[in-house]
This record gives structure tokens, sequence and C-alpha cells, in this order.
């Protein structure tokens, strides 16, 4: 339905942007709804204590969404520039390489995982002896095998992307939110709790769900880039190689500064405090989510728009982005005085949120949704080196920093979500004046590569 629009109208990039932002609300909206129903189900299903392990857990696991090495970013960038030309052999060629490139990469990482998790006492990483240790390698293992997988079969959503649908994205978390919540409200009527089925249904249903859509898409509507061993050409991909490896610098950045949070807190505190600062960082995202939902169709639109030149449309877009900026902080504001009302609505008494933890939280998010308008800018046109180098001096600073909050100033959980706020003004100071000197024809030497 949405290709026969897009072929019928004829849209622009502004009007697929919009449309993408509206359809892409719809289904965010359900999936942030279906995420905050199976946040009190799976913590009454399996308990405070051990929702804060599995909380680690997933971020944990998390971490190896940087072994594609920044691949896929790679692939969103020059696929849309191909695109753009209309040149479908090149895209083809984009799209064949990075399946079996990243299959690679999953392969020897499970290879890699099944040699040495035996040896690993998981009950030390996750500093918990809630779960006992033969239980929680196996959980372990389901959950880092089948991200795995769905670690490849994900690329469908970067290759829609470039095609400037980043809707697909957005329905497919709907459906594997949907599937997963009533899935564990039918567990939870059994009475029986399995940290272990949990493990399984949070992870085969978004791959079986990913897989699925990769097969009808490429099928119908992205079939001129389907994949196909005879377009494997690893010569000619290096360029998405090379430019992927510059986001994969700033991906492990990002996640040693940005995922480390729970995990952190899990070891300075206990897990309890995992749970009560993910409830608040969940409350409080909802403005991250939506922010991203509208900024996310503008990553290969700039592609797009750089790459022919139209600098005007660039313009008029980061100004659209920054007044969406200011109504988002005034949404927040909003969310911070009516916080202890909505938790308890919400999770009842069950979880108590610090003033200090609600006001750092509001104010990295805010200078976060600031900083992602230009990053998602110079990310859309691959010049990133800035980004590298002030990413680099972040993450030196930023664990030292939680420590010293933490350990010194016996600060609570708030420090987390405050060293990350410090280090994150710098970045957000720094991209936006290379944005300008960039749309000003002004970025010379390292501002412009």
């Amino acid at each position: 339905m949405i290709k026969k629009y897009f072929q019928k109208y004829n849209f622009d990039r502004t009007q697929k942007a919009n449309l993408n932002t509206i359809v892409s609300m719809f289904f965010k909206g359900g999936s942030i709804l279906l995420s905050f129903i199976l946040v009190p189900l799976t913590i009454n299903y399996i308990k405070p204590d051990v929702y804060g392990v599995w909380i680690t857990l997933s971020s944990l696991v998390g971490w190896f969404a940087m072994f594609d090495i920044g691949i896929a970013n790679g692939l969103k960038n020059k696929l849309s520039e191909s695109l753009a030309d209309k040149n479908y052999i090149k895209s083809k060629m984009y799209v064949s390489s990075t399946y079996v490139i990243i299959g690679l990469i999953g392969f020897c990482i499970v290879c890699i995982y099944l040699s040495f998790f035996q040896f690993i006492s998981w009950q030390s990483v996750f500093n918990s002896t809630i779960v006992a240790e033969d239980k929680l390698r196996n959980v372990v293992t389901i959950v880092v095998i089948l991200f795995v997988f769905k670690f490849v079969s994900d690329i469908i959503t970067v290759v829609a992307a470039a095609f400037q649908t980043i809707l697909v994205s957005s329905f497919l978390l709907f459906l594997s939110n949907l599937g997963i919540t009533l899935s564990i409200y039918v567990l939870s009527l059994t009475k029986t709790v399995d940290i272990i089925l949990l493990a399984f249904i949070f992870s085969f249903i978004p791959f079986i769900i990913s897989v699925i859509a990769s097969f009808y898409l490429f099928k119908n509507y992205l079939r001129e880039v389907k994949p196909s061993f005879k377009y494997v050409n690893f010569k000619e991909s290096k360029s998405i190689i090379s430019l992927g490896f510059r986001f994969f610098i700033i991906q492990v950045i990002s996640i040693v500064i940005f995922q480390t949070d729970n995990i952190l807190i899990a070891h300075f505190f206990d897990p309890i405090e995992v749970t009560n600062f993910s409830v608040a960082y969940k409350y409080y995202s909802i403005v991250v989510v939506i922010f991203t939902v509208i900024l996310t169709p503008y990553w290969t639109a700039f592609t797009e728009a750089y790459f022919k030149r139209d600098y005007n449309w660039i313009k008029m877009s980061i100004n659209r982005l920054v007044s969406l900026w200011i109504i988002s902080l005034l949404i927040l504001i909003l969310m911070f005085f009516t916080s202890d009302w909505f938790i308890k609505v919400w999770l009842g008494n069950t979880v108590k949120i610090p003033i200090s933890l609600s006001l750092s939280l509001c104010a990295y998010i805010a200078v976060m949704n600031w900083n992602a308008i230009f990053a998602n800018f110079l990310n859309g046109i691959g010049i990133i080196r800035v980004q590298i180098y002030y990413a680099l001096i972040m993450v030196i600073v930023n664990l030292p920093l939680s420590f010293i909050m933490v350990k010194v100033f016996k600060f609570g959980t708030f420090a987390m979500p405050l060293s990350n706020l410090i280090c994150l003004l710098l970045g957000s100071v720094i991209s936006f004046i290379q944005y300008k000197r960039i749309i000003n024809d002004k970025a010379f030497g390292i501002w412009g590569v």
C-alpha cells in the first residue's frame, strides 16, 4: 500500500520523511504502550530482583551489536547514494556483500562464545546469586545465539531505511513487542516461573518476525536489491567497510558511555537499583523514542540531499528539528512534575524514583536529543572524524567520572546520567559548530572529513 502511495504521488524527500514519521509514530506509540504493559508483567512474573539481573543481561548482550563493525551504517549511506543515482546493480552488490560479511561476523561471534562461555562465572558478571549458575549460563547462551541470528536478519531494516522507508523498523518493533507481551501474559497465567523460557520468548519472537519480513520485502517492495551470492563483491564493497569502521569506533564508544549504566549500577549498588533506574529511564525515554522517530527518516534524506547539493533543504530541515526539540524540552518538564503520579498509577508502590535521578535524566535526555539532531546530519553525510575524536575524549572521562561521583562524593544512581550529561555537552557544542561550517561551505581540514 505504501509503495503504491509513493508511486502515485511521487513524493519528494520532505513528504517521505513526514509520512515515515507519522506512520512510525503510530507504531512506536503502540510499542511504547506495550513496553509499559510489559514491565509490570515481567516484574510480577520473575520478581524485581531477578528482573534487575535480566535488564543487566539485556544491556550486556546489546554490546554485540557493535560487532558489525559499523557495516550496517556504512551500507545505509552507500546504498542511499547508489539509489539516488539509480544504480541498482551497485545497490544489489552492496546488499549482497553486507549479508555475507555480517553473516561471517555472526558465525565467528557464536564460535568464540561457545568456546569460552563454560569458563565464565556468570553470577560474578551480574553480581548476583539469585539465579543458579547453570540456569544463568543457559539464559545467556539462548540470548546470545538468537541475538546473533537477529543481528544478521535485521539488515532488512537498514535496506528499507536506504529506500527512505524507516516505518518498516517501527512496524517490526511493534509486532515484536506485541508478540512478547502476549506470550509473557500467557506465561504468567501458568504460575510457572522460568527465566530460561522468558529469555527464549524475548529473543526468538523478534528474530522470527525479522526473518519473515526479510523474505516478504525482498520478494516485493525491495526486489530491485534482493541479495544474491553472484552479486557478492568484497573488493567493490571496501567503501562500505571503510566508512563502516569509522561508524564502528563511534558505536563502541557510545556503548561504553551510554549502555554501561545498568551494569555499573549493579556493581556499585545492587540489582534492585537497576530495576529502579530502568523504570525511571523507560518513563523519560518516551521523549527519546518520539524524537528518534521524527529524526530517523532524515538520516538517508540528508544523504540524498547532500549528494545532490541541496543545502537549502538541509537548512530548512535542521531548523524544523530544532523547533521540535524545544517542544520535546517542554514535554520533559511536564513529565518531571507528573512522574510520581504516573509511576504510582503504572507500578503502584513497588518502585520509587528519587527527584535527583529524575532531574539528571531529564537534563541528560534534553542534551542527548539536541546532539542527535546534528550527529544524525553528520552521520548521514558520512563526515564523522571529528565525532570520533571528541567521542574518544568522552570515553576516557566518563567511567572515571562515574566512579568518583559514586565512591568519593557518595552520589546515588543519578551519578550515571549526570556523568553522561557532562560528557555529552562537549559533543553537542562541537557537532553544532561542524554543521554550521559544512552548511556554509567553510568546513576546511578536519571539519570536512
